[in-house]
């Protein structure tokens, strides 16, 4: 590899942390499941996008919408994306709400 591709790959992966430890605002990801499978109910849904919400808004998110995604067509698995977190969380950590849901918490890239 030529050095000064060595160099520019070095320096956009220190901007790319650098911006995440300075407070720059970054998507994350909330994937999990619920045990129920087809068998969830409409109140459990809503029951773990209010949690995960909650748990957007705790990592800064803000405005009217700060969620996008949903459950999959068989209610097992769900996938919902935390626009703009303006906080600096230890990713990744796993919610563990209830004992019958769980949701991985990941970076989902920039805002």
């Amino acid at each position: 590899m030529q050095p000064y591709v060595y160099l520019a790959l070095l320096a956009a992966n220190i901007a790319s942390v650098t911006a995440v430890t300075l407070g720059k605002s970054r998507a994350v990801a909330f994937e999990g499941n619920v045990i129920f499978g087809k068998d969830t109910l409409d109140d459990q849904r809503v029951h773990v996008e209010d949690v995960i919400e909650t748990n957007c808004l705790d990592l800064g998110a803000k405005g009217d919408k700060v969620l996008t995604g949903g459950f999959d067509g068989q209610g097992y698995h769900f996938k919902f994306v935390c626009r703009c977190a303006t906080s600096n969380p230890k990713l990744p950590f796993t919610i563990h709400k209830d004992n019958w849901w769980s949701a991985q918490v990941t970076d989902a890239g920039a805002c």
